[in-house]
C-alpha cells in the first residue's frame, strides 16, 4: 500500500469471481432448473388447456426431487440458487441482465403457480413462456460462463 491509499477503498473494490466457480454455478442452474423446467414440454405447445395445465404442474411444481425425496418447485430451485450463487454473476453486465430476465420470469411463475388449477388459457401460456425463457436464459448463462473462462485463461 502506498502513502495516501485508503484501506477502505482497497477493501471495497470488486472482486472478480473464479471463472471455474462461475461456470460450475451456471452449469448447476442449467442442470437443476433449465432442463427439468421443460422436461415434459412437446416441440409444439399443447392446444388443450388441461393437457398444458397438467404438464406445467409436473414441470414447475415438481421440477427436481432432492436427495431427501421431496419434490422442489422451479421457484424454490431458483431462489436457493440465487441466494447461494447469484452474486457470482452480478458484476458482469451480460450476466446481470440475464439474472434480471430470469428473476422476472420466476416472478411470473411465482404469481401464477399457486392458482394453476384455475388459470385461464392466457395465464397458462404466460407460465409456459416463462418456463421457456428460463430454459433459454440458464443455457445462455452457462455458455457465457464457458466463454468467460476461455477468455480469462488466454495466453
Amino acid at each position: 500500500m502506498s502513502f495516501g491509499e485508503s484501506v477502505a477503498a482497497r477493501d471495497n473494490r470488486v472482486v472478480t469471481p473464479d471463472p471455474e466457480v462461475r461456470q460450475s454455478a451456471a452449469f448447476r442452474l442449467k442442470h437443476d432448473l433449465g432442463k427439468p423446467i421443460r422436461w415434459n414440454a412437446p416441440a409444439v405447445r399443447e392446444t388443450d388447456p388441461e393437457a398444458l395445465r397438467r404438464r406445467l404442474g409436473r414441470d414447475l411444481l415438481e421440477t427436481r426431487v432432492g436427495s431427501d425425496g421431496r419434490a422442489r418447485s422451479a421457484v424454490e430451485i431458483y431462489d436457493a440458487w440465487l441466494s447461494q450463487e447469484g452474486s457470482l454473476f452480478s458484476t458482469a453486465p451480460d450476466s446481470s441482465a440475464r439474472l434480471v430476465r430470469m428473476s422476472d420470469a420466476i416472478e411470473i411463475i411465482r404469481r401464477r403457480l399457486p392458482r394453476l388449477r384455475e388459470l385461464d388459457w392466457n395465464d397458462l401460456v404466460a407460465l409456459d413462456e416463462a418456463s421457456l425463457l428460463m430454459q433459454e436464459e440458464t443455457r445462455a448463462l452457462w455458455l457465457e460462463s464457458i466463454a468467460f473462462e476461455s477468455q480469462d485463461s488466454g495466453p
